[in-house]
């Protein structure tokens, strides 16, 4: 007769377990799809702010606190800093629209957050989803200024989304490497973009 309640019992308990599972299935859910929304749209709001006017170029991007180009920073960024802005996430975009006629060069100087317990960097840029260069960044080699070409290809309709790919974030204060509790990426203090390839 014991039986039957002690059923009952485990047949409650796989179905409470059920329905736990499937709240954080959906949980998870609604927050990846909440994230990709939110994301969306801070990138579509910097299009529309840096297509409002073509940009001439060559066109130098300020990137730094105060600076004119902020409205064309996507998601992905921490608030700038007087010399510059770091990347907070795994990806951090920004919008230009440029003349779409010819290959264009990217002249841009990074360094990346690397630390003894922190000691590699992958940062890869990319232009509409194109890969376009790729640096390892470790502890002696935390820094990159170099020119990029960008090639007409990948320019479409002259909107580029931008984005700078960082493999792991991390915060200095989690990597005892300082009080700075910020996931950090990578740091872009010159970006600008020109006429004319690379080479």
């Amino acid at each position: 007769m014991s039986a039957v309640p002690a059923l009952r019992r485990w047949l409650l308990l796989a179905l409470l377990v059920a329905i736990g599972c499937g709240y954080l299935a959906a949980f998870a859910f609604f927050v990846e799809r909440s994230e990709d929304f939110v994301e969306r749209q801070i990138d579509e709001r910097a299009a529309r702010r840096a297509c409002a006017q073509p940009a001439s170029l060559p066109l130098q991007l300020a990137l730094r606190e105060g600076g004119a180009d902020l409205a064309r920073l996507g998601s992905g960024w921490h608030a700038p800093e007087a010399g510059g802005i770091w990347t907070r996430d795994e990806d951090a975009s920004l919008i230009v629209c440029v003349p779409a006629e010819s290959d264009l060069t990217i002249d841009l100087a990074l360094r990346s957050f690397v630390a003894r317990r922190h000691p590699q960097v992958t940062v890869e840029l990319l232009a509409n989803g194109t890969s376009l260069a790729r640096w390892e960044m470790h502890p002696g080699h935390d820094h990159v200024a170099e020119r990029v070409r960008l090639p007409r290809a990948v320019l479409g309709d002259g909107r580029v989304k931008l984005t700078f790919r960082v493999d792991s974030p991390a915060s200095p204060l989690s990597k005892r490497a300082g009080p700075d509790m910020r996931r950090l990426g990578v740091f872009v203090s010159r970006l600008a973009i020109e006429s004319g390839d690379a080479s």
